[in-house]
């Protein structure tokens, strides 16, 4: 099946849609793997049960189940917009269907504890990067894990981020990044000596013009940025290699890693809170159930606890 009858449609229903850049991302990004899916199984049609196979299969390659209630939404908002279309874009009777409407949104639990690295296995995932790095691609992935693990930052805010987001701050080396929601870079991230020169290693094997800070390196790249599947991919293939599968640990866990090590460190809730930028810091309190209390320090271990006793030399 080369053109799938969903495929123009898509493009009609995103370039009508008056939504932000990220958002419109969003929304292909989910409809490109599901109208794959829908391609590779040869359905032309998918009712109720073809939609749930593809969020199963979703799940089943690790999607989080908020990343399955984006899903959910996305293909909601599809065919509520063809439902009510129909008789515009001269579709089939089949388009008249809800056939999302059987298909709820999963509950999230808020304050459910995510999995994390203890600081022995942050340390081994680090280590393990280090020492295997041949190619521009391991360098690239040493870097991005470093750089989550010491700084919090999301997988989104490390695709998004560019060459020009490195600035300094007297001699202080910061990484400005565009948060979660945000349109624009307005915060920034302190960058470690051994971070710093993982990054510029990572770099000086590239002779590409691409702005962003981290690309892809394959033949088949088709964007100039890393897609959100290819960063859950690498990461669960690190997290394999390393030795650690068993410990169920997304990208997005080593966020809630850093949180769980820096109160180990002693950092108390408003020092976490900080560092995750949560706007409040009812959000950060989950991550206190699950460490002892410990006295306030104002200064951010998590480089220091995980790399104790190993050579920061890149």
């Amino acid at each position: 099946m080369n053109l799938h009858p969903l495929e123009p449609l898509i493009q009609q229903y995103l370039l009508e849609k008056d939504i932000t850049q990220g958002t419109y991302d969003l929304f292909k990004i989910i409809l490109d793997q599901y109208v794959t899916y829908l391609k590779e199984n040869q359905i032309h049609f998918p009712n109720t049960s073809g939609i749930i196979s593809f969020l199963a299969l979703k799940k089943s390659e690790g999607c989080s189940t908020r990343w399955t209630n984006h899903q959910i939404g996305t293909l909601k908002n599809f065919y509520r917009y063809l439902r009510q279309n129909q008789q515009r874009l001269g579709l089939s009777d089949v388009y008249g269907f809800d056939v999302m409407h059987p298909i709820k949104r999963e509950q999230v639990d808020h304050n459910a504890f995510k999995p994390t690295l203890s600081t022995d296995q942050a340390k081994q995932l680090l280590t393990f990067c280090k020492e295997r790095r041949h190619t521009r691609s391991e360098a690239r992935d040493y870097a991005i894990v470093y750089l989550m693990l010491t700084t919090g930052v999301r997988s989104i805010e490390v695709r998004r981020a560019k060459r020009k987001d490195l600035k300094r701050i007297q001699q202080q080396l910061v990484l400005y990044i565009q948060g979660k929601g945000r349109t624009a870079p307005d915060a920034y991230v302190k960058i470690p000596k051994g971070l710093e020169v993982a990054i510029n290693d990572y770099l000086s094997l590239r002779k590409d013009n691409n702005p962003f800070l981290f690309i892809g390196h394959s033949r088949h790249q088709t964007t100039p940025y890393l897609s959100r599947s290819f960063v859950i991919k690498m990461f669960k293939q690190l997290m394999t290699d390393a030795g650690l599968p068993e410990t169920n640990v997304t990208a997005h866990g080593l966020r809630h890693t850093v949180a769980t090590i820096n109160l180990l460190c002693g950092g108390g809730l408003e020092s976490t809170r900080q560092l995750l930028r949560h706007e409040n810091v009812t959000t950060t309190m989950i991550y206190a159930h699950h460490v002892d209390p410990m006295t306030e320090e104002p200064d951010n271990a998590i480089e220091r606890m995980i790399l104790d006793n190993h050579d920061q030399e890149v």
